[in-house]
């Protein structure tokens, strides 16, 4: 079973370059089957530097001895009672598990295969068109790439320019070069009456007209390229276009061997399946991916946050690329998430930003933004053991462990929260509670600010944060474990998933609370029916999510490998690679409504697939530098 095969608006695979970013897209939001570039970003990502308009761009193409067209929206009637069929998607992936992405698809004798990519240090994105025939037979085909642009106001030859705001342009084209038209699809592709262009204030869709290509039998035909450039002037566009064009032939290659020469310096992990192995490069490029050029993380995958950073998942980004080897990319994305703080008024952190404003944006109450700070500051450097992060970061450090120590209440728990699923308060009707994720995450961050402040000679400051982090797990000891289990918080017994990160990846609890955690959680947060682990167990969320999450499946099975019970890991393991698209990405969870929710910054799933294959082959080091 693939649940997450894109059967919805929110389900992109992503292909980005930190200067611009695509959405690629094999079902629409009526779950029609289209090989499609359904988004292009410029700038930050974020939904207000969306270049196209919907739906995006696709391809049309007439196999010249076939009565069907190649045709997803089934736009194109010739004849009267002309049947065909949908287009079947036969495959998708991401070249050895790089940054560029090939989807084959047919309909009818038409195969069509294009690879996506955006080539390095360009502000340009590039889709190459092939085509074949199903039956193997030499023919000649017609291919008509169409795109829909938000607004025209300038053709050059055959290059054609859309201004979206004052300082965002986009130049798009076609190579070789062809004939572009604007108007009504089915008459620019059937030879009919057809505006041939206008200016256009309204979105309008562009159709360019390949000229025939010969199919040499059992081989696809000769590439043709469909190129987006963007600037922040015309001027810079077309630019961007013509240094693109000029290096169009070698740009696939290229790319490849730029991605080749990044996953190079990721640790070294050996003995994989080759459908691990796929999923180990495909993970470390899509935590790259998720990366702009200043290194900020932002989502990549579904609408509502587009355009945000969480300091949470960005910190689990840099922390991930830490662990699996990408040490610059690490540091610029942990200063470039930091960059954002802005202390709330009690002296914690805000932990969702606008990536555009830089002001906060966030509609939980949420206090382990202090704790995940330390944590990723911590992992970072103890991966590039460089004292400078420590020394640049200190304010921060300082401000994070003084908010820990003083924001604790009577019970010795860090004050009541929203948790880590943004779930539990009165944005949802329902009390703040003392969330075990909370405390355990700040005593956690407090146990590596110590091991911070020895590396700098703050000896006394590494005491306090040690005895502090010392009566936080006691504090949880107290309140938040019963008979061995480790409950969501103070006022619940009910479970959450993020409990089981404690024994693993952040190994604060006793030995002696896992079995116990381990056996309520298979018998209450595992979904009976497709397996998995839901991320809690009072289940109420705006989406009312009652499917399992990726994350936490992750998590149960990283906890089993502690427990030195591989059988048990892998079970879960499994569920998850089970459970992926065809090329690769997998989905945070199943909706109750049935969607799958779109993949997001990959730090509970793809990210997952990096920590839990680093534990599973003993290469984790959650202690540290030795």
């Amino acid at each position: 079973m693939n649940y997450f095969i894109g059967k919805n608006q929110d389900n992109h695979a992503p292909i980005s370059n930190g200067n611009v970013l695509a959405w690629l897209q094999q079902y629409d939001v009526k779950c029609r089957p289209v090989d499609k570039i359904s988004q292009l970003f410029f700038q930050n990502f974020d939904m207000s530097s969306s270049l196209l308009d919907n739906p995006g761009s696709y391809i049309l193409v007439k196999d010249q001895n076939e009565k069907v067209w190649y045709d997803p929206y089934g736009i194109v009637q010739e004849r009267l009672g002309q049947i065909g069929e949908i287009i079947s998607l036969n495959s998708t992936q991401y070249l050895n598990g790089y940054g560029i992405y090939e989807v084959v698809s047919h309909k009818g004798n038409t195969v069509v295969r294009t690879k996506s990519w955006a080539p390095p240090n360009r502000n340009s994105f590039i889709r190459s068109i092939e085509v074949k025939t199903l039956r193997n037979n030499p023919s000649e085909a017609s291919i008509y790439p169409v795109v829909y642009l938000q607004n025209i106001v300038q053709r050059i030859e055959n290059i054609f320019i859309s201004r979206i705001s004052g300082n965002q342009w986009l130049a798009t084209t076609v190579s070789p070069f062809a004939k572009g038209i604007t108007g009504n699809i089915a008459k620019a592709v059937t030879g009919g009456e057809v505006t041939i262009f206008e200016h256009s204030l309204q979105p309008v869709p562009l159709i360019f007209t390949i000229p025939v290509q010969t199919i040499p039998g059992p081989e696809y035909s000769r590439p043709v390229y469909q190129v987006f450039s963007a600037g922040t002037s015309k001027e810079e566009a077309l630019q961007e276009l013509e240094e693109t064009l000029v290096q169009i032939s070698q740009s696939e290659q290229h790319t490849l061997q730029v991605w080749q020469t990044w996953y190079n310096k990721s640790i070294g992990i050996d003995t994989l399946s080759p459908k691990l192995e796929y999923f180990w490069r495909l993970s470390n490029t899509l935590t790259k991916m998720s990366l702009q050029r200043d290194g900020t993380p932002t989502i990549i995958g579904f609408r509502p946050y587009q355009g945000n950073v969480w300091i949470r998942d960005s910190l689990w980004i840099a922390s991930t690329l830490a662990l699996a080897g990408h040490l610059e990319d690490a540091v610029r994305a942990l200063y470039a998430t930091l960059s954002y703080l802005i202390e709330r008024p009690d002296g914690n952190y805000y932990f969702a930003y606008n990536v555009v404003t830089r002001l906060p944006n966030e509609h939980a109450f949420e206090n382990d933004t202090t704790g995940l700070i330390l944590y990723g500051i911590w992992q970072v450097w103890a991966r590039v053991r460089n004292h400078r992060i420590i020394h640049d970061m200190w304010p921060i450090i300082s401000q994070s462990t003084k908010w820990i120590l003083k924001n604790r209440d009577s019970s010795g728990l860090i004050h009541p929260d929203a948790g880590i699923w943004e779930t539990f308060g009165p944005h949802l009707g329902e009390n703040f509670e003392h969330m075990t994720w909370t405390t355990a995450i700040s005593a956690f961050g407090l146990i590596r600010a110590a091991e911070m402040a020895e590396a700098i000679y703050e000896n006394e400051k590494a005491n306090q944060f040690r005895q502090g982090a010392y009566e936080l797990i006691r504090a949880i000891h107290k309140h938040n474990v019963h008979k061995g289990i480790v409950t969501r918080s103070l006022e619940s017994r009910l479970l959450d998933a993020s409990v089981t990160l404690f024994f693993s990846e952040f190994p604060i609890f006793p030995k002696e609370w896992l079995n116990p955690t381990l056996k309520a959680i298979q018998q209450r947060l595992e979904d009976p029916f497709i397996g998995g682990i839901w991320r809690h167990e009072s289940l109420t969320t705006e989406e009312g999510d009652l499917k399992p999450w990726t994350g936490p499946t992750f998590w149960l099975g990283e906890a089993f490998l502690i427990n030195h019970d591989i059988k048990q890991a892998w079970k879960y393991f499994n569920h998850n690679y089970n459970n992926s698209s065809f090329c690769g990405l997998m989905p945070e969870l199943l909706y109750s409504r049935g969607r799958p929710r779109g993949i997001g910054m990959p730090s509970y799933s793809q990210s997952g697939v990096i920590r839990s294959l680093l534990l599973y082959k003993n290469l984790y080091s959650s202690r540290g530098p030795s």
